[in-house]
This record gives structure tokens, sequence and C-alpha cells, in this order.
């Protein structure tokens, strides 16, 4: 355990309430594998005591300039709730929104006093991703993974502990890529992070998650404008490999073969390389054509947080087709609208969209000239791993489910508080 003695023995010397505040962040990758259920318990867990610690320690967590950032976005969530076509649906998503503000802020606070607790979290989180990626493979050879457990979609996709959930490849990219990138950055194991990148790479790749696994790829290039010419060369035979490893796997394993080349080349050579015309033949495009119909009939502030599923009602469904004068077929019903800025056009409006894209503004104004200038690894990893959230066309989960939002507001907090540390 040489790998990870220093920052254990420093823990060792934290308080009782700072342990269980570390732990928690240790473990959160395994309580998103396990459910999003362990995962909320978590994250109030740590509201919690930064609300104690804020009233009896005078631990001012709002001291922050982010904290004017959250106030106006839980203002946005307010008046959407306001005008949410079924307020049942958003009460709760939109309330209680408020404890990753707690979350973020009490982060921000808490990380930054020890450097060894950003080294104690990331190789916490690369022990539990490698585990979880190896056992990907397990289970994309055997049909099961290392306990017995299928995926749902055995022969498509792999979804290792996670069961019934299909969200191995998001998680493997929100954790394993910063993990890797802390250790090629600040121990003397920076082989084996390098490795590590194609590993997790490749890893996503098995998942059957085409989106993430493009998304990775993206993060993956954006890494080389950081990475040191030595460090460049150490992985040309590591993506040599995984070159090879891919193309025989899509040689040699018909539905992987069909899930990432059929369905996307030969789809896009009988649409005559149109990208707009092969979207809109895919059930994603279909999904994304019935977000824009109800973003048409709700401009303004959006049928609502959590209310695009509404359109799986039979009845609201026959209604706005018929106020809208199309045809019902050409809805699709489903939870979400699957690409985050549609998302938002159709349940937030115009209104939650220019708060959105004044967010991604201000945010690539105050952070990518000084990061493109200061060339640190890892902080550039947290910052692209949260900028490709973002990327437009390409499908992606709901932003506000707590699966998503966990990953993504640690990660802002991570992001946020390491920034202080290097400053």
């Amino acid at each position: 355990m040489n790998f990870i003695n220093l920052e254990l023995k420093l823990f060792k010397q934290e308080s009782l309430l700072d342990k269980l505040k570390i732990s928690i962040l240790c473990f959160f990758p395994i309580f998103l594998i396990i459910g999003t259920a362990i995962s909320e318990i978590g994250v109030i867990t740590l509201c919690i005591v930064f609300i104690l610690e804020f009233f009896f320690k005078k631990e001012n967590i709002f001291n922050n300039k982010l904290t004017y950032f959250f106030l106006c976005l839980y203002l946005c969530l307010l008046i959407n709730l306001i005008f949410s076509l079924n307020v049942s649906n958003s009460i709760l998503r939109n309330l209680f929104f408020l404890k990753y503000i707690i979350f973020v802020l009490g982060l921000i606070n808490f990380l930054p006093k020890k450097k060894y607790r950003f080294g104690l979290i990331f190789k916490s989180w690369l022990m539990i991703i490698f585990v979880f990626s190896l056992d990907l493979f397990v289970q994309l050879l055997f049909g099961t993974n290392i306990i017995g457990i299928e995926s749902p979609h055995r022969y498509h996709r792999t979804s290792g502990f996670m069961g019934e959930e299909l969200k191995a490849g998001s998680l493997i990219l929100a954790v394993s890529f910063i993990s890797s990138c802390f250790i090629i950055s600040n121990t003397k194991y920076k082989n084996i992070g390098l490795a590590l990148l194609i590993f997790f790479l490749l890893s996503i790749f098995i998942s059957g998650d085409r989106s993430n696994f493009i998304k990775s790829l993206m993060v993956l290039i954006y890494l080389f404008l950081f990475l040191k010419k030595e460090d460049i060369k150490k992985l040309i035979p590591w993506i040599g490999g995984l070159v090879l490893i891919v193309a025989t796997v899509l040689n040699n394993y018909p539905p992987f073969k069909e899930r990432y080349i059929n369905k996307i080349f030969q789809d896009l050579s009988s649409n005559n390389f149109n990208v707009i015309k092969f979207i809109d033949n895919t059930e994603y495009g279909k999904i994304y054509s019935t977000s824009i119909k109800v973003f048409e009939k709700f401009k303004v502030f959006g049928i609502g947080n959590k209310n695009f599923r509404m359109i799986c009602d039979d009845d609201f469904k026959k209604n706005f087709a018929l106020e809208n004068e199309i045809d019902e077929r050409q809805l699709r019903c489903n939870t979400h609208p699957h690409q985050i800025y549609l998302e938002i056009l159709s349940e937030h409006g115009m209104f939650g969209f220019i708060f959105l894209f004044i967010f991604l503004f201000l945010f690539l104004k105050s952070n990518l000239k000084k990061l493109l200038k200061k060339k640190n690894l890892l902080l550039n990893c947290l910052f692209i791993t949260l900028l490709i959230n973002f990327i437009p066309i390409i499908p992606s989960g709901s932003f506000f489910t707590s699966f998503n939002a966990t990953l993504f507001w640690i990660n802002f907090s991570l992001f946020y508080s390491y920034k202080k540390i290097i400053n």
C-alpha cells in the first residue's frame, strides 16, 4: 500500500468530523455504483455537516464569489417551478437543488486547507474505478461479471457492478481521467498513469457507450496539449495497442461492429453523409424533434423541470398533437430529451437557456486563458471533464438527475478547490 501510505498517515491526524467528510468523498464512486439513493445520502450527510460547522464553528462557506452564481441559478429554478406545467414532477428536483449549492461551497471551503486530501481522494477513486473497469472486461468475455451480474444488453453493452443501469461509461469518464492525471502530475507513478489513460478509454469503448467514447477521445486529445513530449512518446505504443484491440473487437465481435460501425458509418452513407438527415432518422433524432416541438409550444419558461416525460401520458400527447396540428406518431415518449441543450430549451425555455449561455461564457472567459497559460495537467483535465458535458448534438444523460448532477458538481467542486491550491 506504498501507493497511498502517506495520505493514510495524514488522514489519521484529522478530526473525527473531517475523517467522515473525506471518507464520504473517497467512496463516492462506490456510492454511485450501488445506486443514487446511497450517493444522495452521501451528499446530504456532507451538507448537514457543512451547515452545522457554519453555525457552530463559524465556517463561512458562503464567503465565495460562486455564491452569487448559485443564488441566480436557484432563483431560475424557482421561477421554472412557478411556470412548471406539472409542479409535482418539478418541485423536489428544483427545491432540493439547494443541497448541491451547500455541497459545492462546503467542499471548496474544506478541501484546499490540506493538499494531501486531493491525493487521498484521487488515489481512492483510481483504485475503485480500475477494479470497476476491469470487471467490465470480465463481463464482456464471460457474459457475467465477477459476482455473476449480466448486462441487460448482454451483447451490445457492459454494465459491470451497476447491473441494470447502463451508466458505466459516464462514471468512468467523470472519474478516471482526472484520477490518472493526478497520478501523472503529482506522483512517481507517471508511467502507470499514462497507461491508465488508454486503459480507461478502452473500458469506455467496451461499455458500448458511443457518446461517452467520443467524449473521452475529445478529453484525451485536449490533454495532449499539456503532456510533455516524452510523455506523448511513451503513450504511442499504448495508443497502438488500443487501436489494435479496438480493430480486433470490431472485426471479431459482430454486436460491437454493428453498434460502432454499421449504426454510424453505414447509416451516414445511406443518408449521403448528411449529418442532420442522419440524426433525424435515428431514435435520438425523433426525441430531439419532439423536444423542439415542446420548446416551440413553451418558448419562454419551458414545460418545467422533469416534465418532458409528460409526452408519455397518452392524453397529454394526444392533446399536444391536436393543439400544435402535428401527427401524434411524430412525438417520441422518453424521460428526457437526451441532449443537454434540448433539455434546457424544452424544460426551461429561453429563460433557462440564456442563463446556461451566460454561465458557459463566464466559465470559459474566467478560466480558459489562464489554464492554457499555466498548463497544469490535472486542472485542465478537470476543466475539460466539466466542459465535455456541454458538447452539442451528441446524446447525453439528463443534467438534473441525481447521478449526473452528483458527478458534475463534485468535479466542479474539485476544479475550484484545486484552483485555489495552485493559485
